[in-house]
């Protein structure tokens, strides 16, 4: 496992998500994220997510998110990421869309950005 990988295992409390407009505060509320080796399971949210995370740490800190349940089931969404102690940003591309360049989160700009926070270790 990538020293990455290694930080992002455990419960993450989702804080915020933006997809080119501001989510309401009520609907991510009690959203949280688990992480156990390369799988990801979304909760709280409305309906279940879930999947690989596939990180390219050396190369340009990103990765794609495979998903394979849930209504995302079958979409391969390449992202970029930071990790700093105990917070979780980021950004995620459309299905088919070309890897983030920035953390953009602008209307029309077929990103969502996430910044999580770290509740747990595994």
């Amino acid at each position: 496992m990538s020293e990455d990988l290694d930080l992002l295992q455990g419960l993450w409390a989702i804080k915020s998500l933006v997809d080119g407009h501001r989510l309401p505060a009520g609907l991510v509320a009690n959203a949280r994220m688990e992480v156990k080796g390369n799988r990801f399971t979304s909760l709280g949210m409305g309906a279940e997510y879930g999947g690989a995370l596939e990180l390219e740490p050396l190369r340009f800190r990103g990765g794609s998110i495979v998903f394979d349940v849930g209504q995302g089931k079958g979409n391969v969404d390449w992202c970029i990421y930071e990790i700093a102690q105990d917070v979780w940003k980021i950004c995620i591309a459309a299905p088919g869309s070309v890897p983030p360049p920035t953390f953009a989160r602008t209307p029309g700009s077929g990103f969502a950005m996430e910044v999580l926070q770290q509740l747990t270790m595994t």
